[in-house]
Formats: C-alpha cells, sequence, structure tokens
C-alpha cells in the first residue's frame, strides 16, 4: 500500500507582511494534486500545522476545505490529519466524526483510547494511530495520570497505551506533531519547549512501522528510517532558504525505504548580497529571468541607498526586507540581523507581552505585566543598572 506524507503547511502564513496564500494554492494545485493523480497513493497522511494560526483566515480556510473535497470526495482518497500546535484544536475539531463518513480522518485533541484508522489493500492491512498536539496537562487530565511532568513522561505514558494494542499482523503507523531528540530546526517553527524540556526520544516510539511526524520544517529522518518528518512543502523564512522542499511517498510494505519528491515552488526564497547596480545587472540578466519573481531579502554592500525597497523593487517586485551589509554581525544571517536590530528598539515589557502571546498563547494581563515590572526592578537594582520609572518609562538610578 501507497501513503503520502505531508506536514506542516501553516496555510495563511504571512511573512513580512506579505500573504503566502497564493503560494500555497499552487503548491496544492499546480504540485500535490498532478503527483496525487500520477503516483495514486492509497491515503495521505498530514501531520499538523495546516493552519498558521489558531484563528486562521478565511481565504485559508476555503482552500483546505477544496483540498478535502477534491481529495477525500472527487477521488476517494482517504485523508488522515492531526492538529499541530499551530492549529486552534476546537475549532479544527468541529464536525471531525461527520468527517469520518467521507474519508477525513482528523484527530484535533488527544484521546484516552485511540482507534486506528484501518486501511485494508491487497496485502496486510494498515493501521494508522493519530496523536495531535497535545502538552503534559492535557495528558494528566486525559489519562488522570497525575505522575506526568514533562513531554517525556507525557509521550511514554501515550506511547505505552498504545504500543499495548499494536497488531502485529499489520503495518502500524503512527501520526505526530513533536520535537524528536536530535533533529535539526529552523527559526520559523514556534518552540514547543525551553531548555530541551519539550524534547521526545526517539526510542519512545519503539513498535511503529513508520512514525509520521509533523512540526520541523526540514525533510529529515529523526533516529531511524522510519522515524520522518516530511518538512513544510514552502520555505517558510529565509532562515530555510537552503531547504530541499519535499513530500514523502512510502511503501508500507517497507516504510523505512520512503522517498521524497521535490516540490516545485511558486517562488523560491533567497538572499542577494551586492551593492544595488550589482543585484540590478544579476537581476536583469537573461539567466535570472525565472528568479526575478523570487522571494528576496536583499544585504546590500557600499554606500546607504536612499529608500531601498522602492529601488529594489524595480527589478525584484518580490522584496521583503533589506539590511546595510555592514550591519551584519559575523555569520549572522540578514534575518537574523533584522530581528536582532528590532529587538533592539523594543522595551522589555513588549517582548514579555509577545512571549505571552506566542509561547503561552495567551493575552498579557495587568497582573503579568505587574509581576513582570516588579522582577525586572528587582533584578536590574541587584545589577546596580538604571530602572525605567513606572509613569513615565525614564530611566532612574537604582
Amino acid at each position: 500500500m501507497k501513503l503520502l506524507h505531508t506536514a506542516d503547511w501553516h496555510l495563511g502564513r504571512i511573512l513580512y507582511g506579505r500573504s503566502l496564500i497564493e503560494d500555497q494554492r499552487y503548491f496544492i494545485d499546480r504540485f500535490l494534486f498532478p503527483l496525487i493523480d500520477a503516483e495514486r497513493p492509497d491515503g495521505v497522511l498530514l501531520s499538523g500545522d495546516i493552519f498558521d494560526r489558531q484563528i486562521a483566515p478565511v481565504e485559508a480556510i476555503r482552500l483546505f476545505d477544496d483540498f478535502v473535497t477534491r481529495l477525500c470526495l472527487d477521488r476517494k482518497i482517504p485523508l488522515v490529519a492531526i492538529a499541530g500546535n499551530h492549529d486552534g484544536a476546537d475549532r479544527l475539531g468541529l464536525g471531525a466524526r461527520l468527517y469520518r463518513s467521507a474519508g477525513f480522518y482528523l484527530s484535533a485533541r488527544l484521546e484516552a483510547d485511540i482507534a486506528p484508522v484501518v486501511l485494508q489493500g491487497e496485502g496486510r492491512a494498515v493501521h494508522i494511530y493519530s496523536l495531535p498536539f497535545f502538552d503534559p496537562a492535557t495528558a494528566r487530565d486525559v489519562l488522570g495520570d497525575d505522575t506526568i511532568r514533562g513531554y517525556g513522561d507525557a509521550y511514554r505514558a501515550v506511547l505505552d497505551r498504545l504500543r499495548a494494542g499494536l497488531r502485529k499482523d499489520a503495518c502500524n503507523i503512527l501520526l505526530a506533531h513533536c520535537f524528536v531528540t536530535g533533529a535539526a530546526v529552523s527559526d520559523s517553527e514556534s518552540p514547543l519547549f525551553i531548555g530541551g524540556s519539550g524534547e521526545i526520544d526517539p526510542a519512545l516510539f519503539a513498535g511503529f512501522d513508520y512514525v509520521a511526524l509533523g512540526h520541523l520544517h526540514r525533510a529529515q529522518k529523526a533516529g531511524g528510517g522510519q522515524i520522518r518528518y516530511a518538512g513544510s512543502p514552502l520555505k517558510y523564512s529565509f532562515d530555510e532558504e537552503r531547504h530541499q522542499k519535499s513530500v514523502t511517498i512510502l511503501d508500507t510494505d517497507n516504510p523505512a525505504a520512503a522517498r521524497t519528491i521535490g516540490v516545485r515552488p511558486l517562488r523560491d526564497m533567497r538572499t542577494v548580497t551586492g551593492t544595488l547596480e550589482e543585484l540590478r545587472q544579476a537581476a536583469l540578466a537573461p539567466e535570472n529571468k525565472g528568479g526575478r519573481e523570487d522571494y528576496i531579502y536583499a544585504v546590500l554592500t557600499g554606500a546607504p541607498v536612499f529608500e531601498p525597497m522602492t529601488r529594489l523593487r524595480e527589478f525584484y517586485p518580490n522584496v521583503l526586507g533589506v539590511v546595510n551589509g555592514a550591519d551584519l554581525f559575523a555569520g549572522e544571517t540578514a534575518e537574523r540581523s533584522a530581528l536582532r536590530q528590532n529587538l533592539r528598539r523594543r522595551d522589555s515589557l513588549t517582548l514579555f507581552e509577545e512571549f505571552l502571546r506566542q509561547m503561552c498563547d495567551t493575552e498579557p494581563t495587568d497582573d503579568d505585566r505587574a509581576v513582570f515590572a516588579e522582577i525586572s526592578r528587582s533584578l536590574l537594582e541587584d545589577a546596580g543598572e538604571a530602572v525605567p520609572t513606572a509613569d513615565t518609562g525614564k530611566e532612574a538610578e537604582a
């Protein structure tokens, strides 16, 4: 039996203020469906982060709805999907039980009893188990196990229960959305952990013939040939510009020998370096005609340029960012430099508020701000540094 494994679509992604929905539609319409029609897989596995935000934009929802309809209803190919940390689990899971009758098997929240999706072909049956993204607190509540403390404990408890029900005469596949120890990360992936607390030992997946992972955007093996991240189908930050994006095809008779098929995007993403005139000449060269529409981050060398974005868009219409090469630290990427300079311009309270929104998925309250201000004041006083006053934001001597 043949299966297609993909993940981390992040539908509705916005990069430097630019919506990538056109690029995502191109991936589905012009690459994925032609590939599906050529390969004729018996099922598609989608390992989380279907959407980029918990409240997905309308155009992203419509795009995914169209994909599911064309795959499950028109082509009669089953889709097994899970929620990732970017997905709004409750919203995504609405109607999930009804979808099953149409061949769309969606798992949005962790359940105590996980029944496999069974696909039966000419050979042995394929049992697909789905683990949507979950945290230790959820595992404690669902399993009723107060001994669970971290992600390792949570996955060990859940997987031990699953392993007890695995059929030896079936091909057992697991979908999960997590960070496996030893895997390579990119800047565009939202952290699931701090200081390694969220890492999952690949040994915990023992007993499964194939583990279809999501969360990390680089396609890679993790701990063994049968444990794989499909990676995102498109580049979602300039940190990923050297990635070869792909989807994975596996044969359930030999899952460890899965193969990847490179994605041809509507636009590539790359960093260019040089003076304005050097970049102009390179862009307008006949051999670069196909690359003028790429997403560009420009590192300008030489004298500062007035209104550089306007000048660059004369020959690179989709330039997203620009930085003066003199502003780069040794070995630093342009995108990291822009992030560093942006952080330097922002006060610590703003950064704390963004941390709560991105890491904890919660809006900061006045109590949160008060506690942060008190801790900051205490730390600065201990260090003998100037302390911002509460009413003016100006510095006062500690």
